[in-house]
């Protein structure tokens, strides 16, 4: 009876034991990944929010500030991307490393706008034409950046800027084909 007793003891013991790790698996099960589509998806939205403004002419501000968010906001997305084109990994970290900010402390104007991108990134030649689509959804918004950055826009820098943008959502598609496809 002993026997039977501290048997059904160490095996309770045991059971506990098991139970302990597997709240933890569920934390880690609760924070969702964030899949290359969601990426694509939340990329083409910021980029919609860009080309609206195109649309209604707004201030060069506000379209900095749109242009801004979009280009900073790459950053997951091309790290994403090395996974699935591996030819690219060159690339890929090179446009990552470009959409991260600067901060300037020293000087003024930097003060009063603290983030700055540097809108001629050097970039790796690419190795296959999907290196390409990716360098160019950073490069269109890039050159609406340093568009917006003018004092004054006419209509036809508005429509150059939508042209870019155009040109960005063809990337976007043919990347998602070429993922898609691999």
């Amino acid at each position: 009876m002993k026997h039977l007793m501290f048997s059904v003891f160490i095996l309770l013991m045991l059971s506990a034991c098991e139970d302990k790790p597997e709240p933890k698996q569920t934390e880690v099960q609760q924070t969702p990944e964030v899949t290359l589509q969601q990426q694509f998806d939340s990329y083409q939205g910021l980029a919609w929010q860009v080309v609206e403004a195109l649309q209604n002419q707004s201030a060069a501000q506000q379209l900095q500030d749109l242009t801004f968010k979009l280009i900073t906001s790459s950053t997951g997305l091309f790290l994403n991307l090395k996974a699935q084109l591996p030819e690219c990994e060159a690339s890929l970290h090179a446009l990552a490393d470009a959409t991260e900010f600067q901060q300037q402390s020293d000087d003024a104007d930097a003060l009063q706008n603290e983030m700055t991108i540097n809108v001629d990134p050097e970039l790796p030649e690419f190795a296959a034409p999907s290196c390409y689509h990716a360098q160019q959804l950073l490069l269109n918004p890039l050159a609406v950046y340093k568009l917006a950055q003018q004092a004054d826009l006419a209509t036809s820098d508005y429509q150059n800027a939508k042209l870019k943008m155009t040109d960005s959502f063809a990337r976007i598609k043919q990347l998602e084909l070429i993922t898609a496809i691999e």
